[in-house]
């Protein structure tokens, strides 16, 4: 459990070799702000088809899916910044392909990571299928 900048809410967070993902963009893009974005916690978005789609995405496994990965501490939703990962799951791991900011409508949810501004300078990450089935604690209801 850790804090971010802008919440003083203790929340789970997804740690990049040990360093909190809104921090590791945050070096990367110091002007893109970044830092203080919450992990898509299901149990803080108010929205019951932003959990659905979440949690769909999160536990598809199968081919390529756009996770919304990162939001705003303050509205808890996905009307402000969304920070989303293109995700191959690969025999025994899991790949976050690129990672960017959703510019999608909000109109119909579903659209989530139709519309993305990919961020060139944000590694591919590699995540063992063990390591990676612990962020089950963010992304699944009440874990």
């Amino acid at each position: 459990m850790s804090k971010s900048e802008y919440t003083t809410q203790e929340h789970l967070n997804i740690l990049i070799d040990n360093k909190p993902l809104d921090i590791v963009l945050h070096e990367l893009y110091p002007d893109g702000l970044f830092l203080g974005l919450v992990p898509t916690l299901v149990d803080w978005l108010d929205s019951k088809e932003e959990v659905e789609l979440v949690y769909s995405r999160f536990v598809s496994g199968k081919g390529q899916v756009i996770l919304p990965i990162l939001m705003c501490p303050d509205d808890c939703d996905f009307s402000c910044t969304v920070i989303v990962a293109e995700v191959d799951t690969k025999d025994d791991f899991v790949i976050w392909n690129r990672v960017g900011i959703d510019n999608s409508e909000r109109k119909d949810i579903s659209d989530t990571g139709t519309i993305v501004e990919w961020l060139e300078k944000v590694p591919a990450f590699c995540f063992d299928i063990t390591d990676y089935k612990q962020l089950e604690r963010i992304y699944i209801k009440g874990n």
